[in-house]
């Protein structure tokens, strides 16, 4: 998209704008707001969302309303864990990155799955077989010497030893960390001005905007600066899990 110009203009929805400023949780929480702001959900002080009409409007809202189930009630927390793997979510992400909007981290299609993860050494190899072959060598004799086993019945009782001991020799392993995903450098002015509660810098459109019905914000500073941009301290700390 270019201006009358000639330059470039980028152009972001109210979803990517919020993806930008605080990934998939800033994209549910500012939805979340707009349905309440809409008198389309409730949200009380504790942080319990009630639907109050739940025809969705677009893809987003669509997942959040499915998360609360055929009550339409529930924590708001459903909701925002829900969107994060959705594939909405996962769309905005690919479009962003295509962009080069967004930076850093694994792009969705090349994650690795979740797994169980595997299990780590808490002493060096060489030391733990040394220790290996002791715990076994010892319980073989103590087998024979005190309990009378034969030999077939006392290398049975060395393997189950020197397993038990392995197992208490090792720890699971943490998982891989990722590399954070970031806005790229030239998305950094534009989230700058907006939680400064000042204009879109040049290059930038963002259709979506406009005066949210409190007065007190626009939707853009809302997604770029999260709720607290509202001023509403109970539904600030409704949201942020602090009541």
């Amino acid at each position: 998209m270019r201006d009358e110009q000639g330059l470039r203009v980028e152009e972001l929805s109210i979803h990517e704008l919020a993806y930008l400023a605080g990934g998939p949780w800033r994209v549910a929480e500012t939805a979340l707001v707009r349905m309440l702001l809409a008198a389309r959900v409730e949200i009380d002080r504790h942080g319990m969302v009630r639907v109050v009409r739940p025809r969705p409007r677009d893809e987003v809202e669509a997942v959040l309303l499915a998360a609360l189930g055929p009550s339409g009630t529930g924590w708001l927390g459903a909701p925002r864990a829900a969107f994060g793997p959705s594939a909405p979510a996962r769309e905005l992400e690919a479009g962003l990155r295509r962009r080069g909007l967004l930076v850093g981290g694994l792009p969705p299609s090349t994650r690795p799955t979740p797994s169980a993860g595997g299990r780590v050494l808490r002493l060096p190899a060489a030391a733990v077989g040394v220790l290996l072959i002791v715990v076994a060598a010892v319980t073989a004799r103590l087998s024979v010497a005190v309990l009378g086993a034969d030999r077939t019945l006392a290398m049975l009782f060395a393997g189950l030893a020197a397993l038990s001991a392995g197992a208490a020799l090792t720890r699971r392993a943490p998982p891989a960390a990722e590399p954070r995903t970031r806005a790229a450098d030239r998305v950094v002015p534009l989230l700058a001005a907006l939680r400064a509660g000042e204009p879109a810098p040049p290059g930038w459109c963002l259709p979506g905007d406009g005066p949210t019905p409190t007065g007190r914000t626009t939707w853009a500073v809302l997604a770029a600066t999260g709720v607290e941009a509202l001023g509403r301290p109970r539904l600030t700390a409704a949201v942020r899990g602090r009541t």
